[in-house]
């Protein structure tokens, strides 16, 4: 009886050691799953606020941005590449809160890209109408007319762009809050974008809507 008794106690031991290492276990990936989130709102929030710098040159956006991508990819990487025995699903949910920021965060840069595509246009605009106004010959102001035709057209064609970019950039805003949603449902209202990015890009897409 009393040998029954000490392997009985043996098991609840036992199984009590088991339950509390899977919680354990459980617990350090939602743990990871968050730190993940939290880094990669903040490289988010960094870039999507960049544009918006005074002094940052397209260029520095463009690497910026590029580099913030790449950072973002390794996050994934990193979720990819660990075993997830206990909280798959914590994975899923930043896999795909990492995805939508990768996804504004490119919409945003092909914005910028038109941006400064329309910029040197409209001064070649300004060029060719200068040029014409001061033609002094019918073949110079014929010259110059085509000219003026052409990059008029080119202005015009990156224009139309500008709009398509942008309504396909506001759908992806609201991929990405309903993306942070998710994180914050399943990680707590604390993790994810911050308050400021989320009223700016609901801002956002008020103003472009």
């Amino acid at each position: 009886m009393r040998t029954m008794m000490v392997c009985a106690l043996a098991l609840v031991i036992a199984v009590g050691g088991w339950y509390g290492w899977t919680a354990y276990e459980s617990g350090q990936e939602t743990k990871f799953a968050a730190q993940v989130v939290q880094s990669s709102a903040v490289q988010t929030e960094r870039q999507l606020r960049a544009r918006g710098e005074d002094g940052i040159t397209f260029a520095e956006y463009f690497k910026r941005g590029a580099a913030t991508v790449e950072a973002l990819d390794q996050s994934i990487t990193g979720l990819d590449t660990r075993t997830w025995d206990h909280k798959p699903t914590d994975r899923d949910v930043v896999v795909a809160f990492i995805e939508q920021c990768k996804a504004s965060i490119r919409s945003d840069l092909a914005v910028a890209h038109l941006i400064m595509e329309g910029n040197n246009a409209r001064e070649s605009t300004d060029s060719a109408k200068k040029e014409f106004d001061d033609a002094d010959s019918s073949v110079a102001r014929e010259w110059a007319n085509k000219r003026f035709q052409r990059v008029s057209s080119e202005l015009i064609e990156i224009l139309k762009k500008q709009i398509d970019v942008v309504k396909e950039s506001t759908n992806k805003t609201k991929r990405l809050l309903a993306a942070d949603e998710s994180v914050k449902s399943k990680f707590g209202e604390s993790n994810g974008l911050s308050k400021d990015m989320l009223d700016t890009l609901k801002k956002r897409i008020a103003t472009e809507g």
